[in-house]
């Protein structure tokens, strides 16, 4: 039997399957995905290049914010370690403003809770998280603070100065000596144009004073019961007394600052962090008007194009069967 000729045809309807079979790919991809391609070769060479840039800003900002969530726990921390500074100078300041006269009883009693008091600041300035020491400052490998309770005693209750960078103060554990790194406070950028020092170090003038206060009432306990007379006792101790409330006011007015100021660093880099979300949010809003498609719009089309391909297989096969009877 001859055939009659049918390859113009046949290219034709080749060119017209993979064609539609393309768009068929294309439209189903978009369907599962919601976006138009995954493909930059697919967009123009402005959508590309505003998708990359877009990309990069992302980045940036996720950045910041990895930065900020990392910063945040420690400057909760440094809150709450405040807090407690100021507490335990609390209570101190107000045993020690009930007691108008020296004794045995004075002697334990006080003795006691200014030893509590010292090795609860050490726990607090020897505080480790992630591996570093808080208040170590650039040194945050090294424990800052040795032994408080070991301190010698102050000879005479004299008028608190601060040590200033470099100098260590005596109770640093590499003390004596100096150290910049021992005052270098921590900082990060939380946002572009920005940089915030979060870090408290434990070479802070109100820690010094907090803990020259504890020594001057230790140092005031010991010399009233090395003291020859009960007179000499009273005298030794009310004059180191009176010195220890007037520093610890002082150190609790400080503390009171260094809480302020860590509350004014943990409020800026949640304001920075919602800005950087905000900012993400536009840059991902404008790449969804990019990539994004309408999945039923392209829901229909490709319904469209599936009874295409249908009528196209269909034609195709009609054209491998004809034959030269169908002309006869």
């Amino acid at each position: 039997m001859l055939s009659v000729s049918t390859y113009a045809s046949q290219l034709t309807t080749l060119a017209n399957i993979q064609r539609n079979q393309s768009d068929f790919d294309r439209l189903s991809r978009q369907v599962a995905t919601g976006v138009k391609s995954d493909d930059l070769s697919d967009f123009s060479a402005v959508d590309a290049q505003r998708l990359l840039n877009g990309d990069k800003e992302v980045q940036r900002l996720e950045a910041y914010n990895k930065g900020i969530d990392i910063v945040t726990p420690r400057l909760k921390l440094y809150s709450q370690q405040v807090e407690r500074m100021d507490t335990l100078a609390k209570t101190v300041a107000s045993a020690l403003s009930g007691v108008d006269s020296y004794s045995g009883a004075t002697q334990v009693q006080l003795g006691t809770l200014i030893d509590n008091t010292l090795r609860d600041l050490n726990a607090l300035l020897n505080d480790r998280v992630d591996g570093r020491y808080l208040w170590a400052g650039g040194n945050y490998a090294s424990q800052p603070v040795g032994d408080l309770t070991a301190l010698p005693d102050l000879a005479a209750p004299a008028a608190f100065t601060p040590v200033a960078d470099p100098a260590l103060p005596d109770y640093y554990a590499a003390a004596p000596g100096s150290d910049a790194n021992a005052w270098v406070e921590a900082g990060f950028s939380p946002e572009a144009g920005k940089s915030v020092e979060y870090g408290q170090v434990a070479s802070a003038p109100a820690i010094q004073e907090l803990i020259n206060a504890l020594r001057l009432v230790k140092s005031g306990l010991n010399a009233a019961a090395a003291a020859g007379s009960t007179a000499a006792a009273e005298t030794a101790f009310a004059g180191f007394r009176t010195e220890a409330l007037s520093q610890l006011t002082e150190a609790r007015s400080g503390i009171k600052q260094m809480s302020s100021e860590i509350a004014m660093d943990l409020a800026s880099i949640t304001d920075s962090a919602k800005a950087n979300k905000a900012a993400i949010n536009l840059f991902v809003d404008e790449q969804g008007k990019i990539v994004n498609v309408d999945t039923a719009e392209a829901g229909v089309k490709l319904s469209q194009v599936k009874t295409q391909l249908e009528a196209t297989y269909k034609i195709t096969a009609s054209l491998s069967q004809t034959s030269l009877v169908n002309y006869i």
